[in-house]
């Protein structure tokens, strides 16, 4: 699930191609404390939420405005326009994380359904793990974007219409 294409996935990618990975690291930091902001509240609540339709679905609605959010700006982004993309990089990554309907069900699935041996099946060694490989994730697909910083520059048209309709495609996945 982690490296699976979803909204914070595709943003890294983009903000990988835009600024280069060193760059981009403070988004990854805003999508680090995303995932721990997530897996608390996945920790405080799972049982409930995870039975909760009104909870998903003002997550859903929360998760699908940001997310068109983020498409209208990456469509309109240019590659001139990198050092404007910096503006609140570690916000956006807490917000793209923290209102992404996927990956509190990572949490809520991972915390109280997988089966591990006995070592791991401790709540703080799962939720441990679930950081490692969720961020691991990130860091991958920003290293992606990083390496196809001189295609962007070249075809950053058609790879924005793309990203932007990943991102339209998420949201409308959530539903």
């Amino acid at each position: 699930m982690s490296f699976t294409p979803g909204p914070n996935t595709i943003m890294a990618m983009s903000e990988g191609q835009r600024k280069g990975f060193v760059r981009a690291l403070p988004f990854n930091l805003g999508v680090f404390i995303g995932i721990i902001f997530t897996l608390i509240v996945a920790l405080l609540f799972s049982e409930p939420l995870k039975h909760s339709p009104t909870f998903i679905f003002i997550m859903k609605i929360i998760g699908t405005l940001y997310l068109l959010y983020l498409a209208y700006h990456v469509l309109i982004s240019k590659p001139d326009n990198a050092k404007a993309a910096l503006d609140r990089p570690i916000l956006k990554g807490i917000l793209i994380q923290a209102t992404n309907v996927k990956a509190m069900l990572y949490f809520l699935t991972g915390l109280t359904t997988f089966t591990l041996p006995e070592t791991w099946d401790h709540t703080y060694m799962r939720s441990i793990l679930l950081v490692i490989i969720g961020i691991a994730g990130v860091v991958v697909w920003t290293l992606l974007g990083q390496m196809m910083n001189r295609i962007y520059h070249q075809h950053y048209k058609v790879i924005n219409i793309i990203i932007t309709v990943l991102l339209l495609y998420s949201a409308i996945e959530l539903w």
